[in-house]
């Protein structure tokens, strides 16, 4: 007899966390686990939201990321219903392989104080939270105003047409990332995720590669995608291309590597770009934390080269530079594909907001962005300054990675006997809310913590890291900090 289940079916961990990619990990679980099937719904977003105790937003953004990555459709009316078997839910989560705490796996923000008690988070060191308070409020208000005051035309709206945005962005990466494209092959996405899920759609490859650790909101739609998806073991100077064999497509974040935060030298650069010609595969560049480096010299995205203008799919978001409650990203893609790739987001439904869209392009043509980052760059620089300085004082014995770019850093330890994740939650009990860097990795062991420093102010880094060191010594005399109730 065929199974029924009803939306309220749905339980998920009470530990899952408050962000969305921990919410969307949890729902693949538990298809994963036989608990949801195919044809089942899901509950509405209002009805997660008061069953777990979790903001509506991060419910609704969960959402996105599934409908993203092909695990759930969405009908108007009708709500969201699970469009995977098991099979697959295990294939993008690892459910059945060889022990390697899978949820931690596809859970970048794994360890979180208690989700009923937000306010314990005194400081988010989380990797990839912006301090939105750089923005400028008169600025981003007018930006919404303009985009608001052409409201009417949203009746010629076209699904994944952003033609304003699409122009100013032609300008913007031309400027700052030194990419030469045309508005007809910039696609615009709702975030990173779903432009991965559209571009490997598109292309179907039969293989794919990328970088572990990595990041696992890329991981899910490459597994449901494609058939076999090799991990590439990196450094510190990101992924190692010499693993490389005949894949067909490859996922990479050269310009920070994700989590660990390696610069991929030019040499190495020139080095994937041939292995891609030489196999005609493509190159996903995920250009992550791209506009921000310190004490290092530019280097231009693999997309700018001239090698890179017919095998390269750039990605870039505005979560890392504005906020990621804006839900944009963009593709810019070869020509070749650009109508293929458009399709696919059309199909997959993995459109963004055309609203959201306009008020970015206005952001980006009034001069409003570059004043953003300029100011950005200058804050999160004093900021990491401080950071470093925090650390050779207070933890000299650990190894810091990646910190030459981008707005977070890893510090890795030898003593392998102090699990990262317990070291997480002894700093999350304390109000510190940071990242073990072994939930980045899939297949290679990896021990560590990841130190986001935008939103820590210069004159709280040495009483915070203090308290991460207090922290780490606690974990290894096998001590623990209750939570306060």
């Amino acid at each position: 007899m065929a199974r029924t289940a009803r939306a309220s079916a749905l339980h998920l961990p009470s530990d899952m966390g408050r962000e969305p990619e921990a919410i969307a990990a949890a729902v693949v679980e538990e298809i994963a686990a036989g608990r949801l099937d195919r044809g089942d719904p899901l509950p509405s977003t209002r009805a997660l939201a008061a069953q777990t105790g979790v903001p509506r937003s991060a419910v609704v953004s969960a959402y996105d990321v599934l409908l993203a990555a092909g695990i759930i459709e969405t009908t108007p009316g009708s709500g969201a219903t699970v469009v995977v078997d098991q099979g697959v839910a295990r294939s993008a989560t690892g459910v059945g392989a060889a022990p390697r705490r899978p949820r931690e796996r596809l859970r970048p923000n794994v360890v979180r104080p208690e989700r009923d008690v937000p306010h314990r988070v005194r400081f988010n060191l989380m990797p990839g939270a912006p301090d939105v308070s750089l923005i400028r409020e008169r600025e981003w208000r007018q930006a919404w105003r303009s985009a608001t005051a052409s409201v009417p035309e949203l009746d010629w709206y076209h699904p994944m047409s952003h033609p304003a945005l699409q122009g100013a962005l032609v300008a913007h990466l031309r400027q700052m990332r030194g990419i030469a494209t045309e508005a007809h092959d910039v696609v615009i996405f709702p975030g990173v995720s779903a432009a991965v899920h559209a571009v490997t759609h598109a292309l179907r490859p039969r293989s794919a590669a990328m970088e572990d650790p990595g990041y696992p909101m890329a991981r899910i739609p490459l597994q449901h995608n494609v058939a076999r998806v090799d991990l590439i073991l990196v450094d510190d100077h990101g992924m190692q291309v010499e693993r490389l064999d005949r894949q067909e497509l490859v996922y990479v974040t050269p310009a920070h590597q994700f989590p660990l935060g390696g610069r991929m030298p030019v040499t190495r650069r020139e080095q994937l770009l041939r292995w891609a010609s030489a196999t005609g595969a493509v190159i996903i560049e995920d250009d992550f934390d791209g506009e921000y480096r310190h004490d290092s010299a530019p280097l231009g995205p693999l997309r700018s080269m001239a090698s890179g203008q017919e095998s390269v799919v750039y990605i870039g978001t505005a979560s890392k530079v504005l906020t990621p409650h804006l839900r944009l990203a963009w593709a810019v893609v070869p020509p070749w594909m650009s109508e293929a790739v458009r399709v696919a987001g059309t199909t997959l439904r993995t459109d963004a907001s055309l609203i959201a869209s306009d008020a970015l392009a206005h952001l980006i043509g009034n001069g409003g962005l570059s004043r953003h980052l300029a100011r950005a760059q200058r804050t999160y620089a004093a900021r990491r300054r401080r950071l470093v300085a925090a650390l050779a004082q207070h933890l000299p014995e650990v190894e810091l990675v990646g910190v030459e770019a981008g707005i977070h850093v890893a510090v890795r330890w030898r003593d392998d006997t102090v699990r990262d994740s317990d070291v997480a939650a002894e700093c999350a009990a304390r109000g510190i809310a940071l990242a073990p860097l072994s939930a980045y990795a899939a297949q290679h062991l990896a021990n560590g913590l990841l130190l986001g420093y935008a939103q820590l102010p210069e004159t709280q880094a040495d009483a915070v890291v203090a308290e991460i060191a207090e922290a780490l010594e606690v974990v290894r005399q096998g001590r623990r900090t209750p939570v306060s109730p």
